[in-house]
């Protein structure tokens, strides 16, 4: 469970296993929150919407903050040290070391107990390294073969992966909403799930399914508080 049983029907009823699913949004939208949390409630009995299991986060902006989970864990009623110890985070420097981190995370999954794995933000390393047009294509294909690494983890140890994407403005839109994703095609194609997230007033988020295998797109509105991923009363 998202935390939100709004967002969770959006879903088809919550994250799924042995897929990716992608949230992309400006700053503040709510991405990174919903990975938090999801930290949080995997390591829940199955019964209360987790999969009682660890959860590994791969930090590429340094955004992780153990304070925030700790502010999750207590609203839980969680023993927060044990929710702690059971976070595994590793800080990424680069997109060739966030790629190394994920060839070589089976152990600690396997060691662990691992079924979540976050990586927050998939493409900001790769679009600092790649720049300019003529490093695209190199680019796309590293990024093609990390999400072919992720989704074969996810495979094999029947995990659920959640990745947070940039955005960027398109400067072609001139009706709507010209925010539009990082990571072009590929990751189109290789993300399972991609919601849009966007922020509305106060801890109001509103989150758009925009691609799905099965279900139809849609959108909801869930909250941010200090206690987590909710829904609006």
């Amino acid at each position: 469970s998202s935390g939100s049983k709004e967002l969770d029907a959006l879903l088809g009823g919550g994250m799924e296993s042995q897929a990716i699913t992608e949230a992309f949004g400006k700053f503040g939208s709510g991405k990174s929150q919903v990975g938090f949390q999801l930290c949080v409630n995997v390591q829940l009995p199955v019964e209360q919407g987790g999969l009682d299991g660890g959860a590994l986060f791969v930090d590429t902006e340094n955004t992780f903050r153990p304070e925030r989970l700790i502010q999750m864990a207590k609203a839980k009623g969680m023993d927060v040290d044990a929710a702690l110890k059971k976070v595994f985070v590793a800080r990424s420097h680069n997109s060739d070391h966030q790629m190394l981190l994920i060839d070589k995370a089976d152990e600690t999954i396997r060691e662990n107990n691992i079924r979540l794995v976050v990586i927050d933000s998939l493409t900001s390393a790769f679009r600092s390294d790649y720049i300019g047009r003529g490093n695209l294509a190199e680019r796309q294909q590293k990024l093609n073969k990390h999400l072919h690494a992720l989704q074969k983890l996810a495979d094999k140890y029947n995990l659920i992966v959640y990745v947070t994407n940039q955005v960027m403005d398109r400067p072609d839109v001139l009706f709507g909403d010209p925010t539009v994703p990082v990571g072009g095609n590929i990751l189109a194609h290789q993300a399972t799930y991609r919601l849009y997230f966007r922020r509305s007033k106060e801890e109001r988020r509103i989150a758009k399914l925009v691609d799905s295998p099965s279900l139809p797109d849609g959108e909801c509105v869930f909250s941010v508080t200090t206690d987590g991923i909710g829904d609006m009363d």
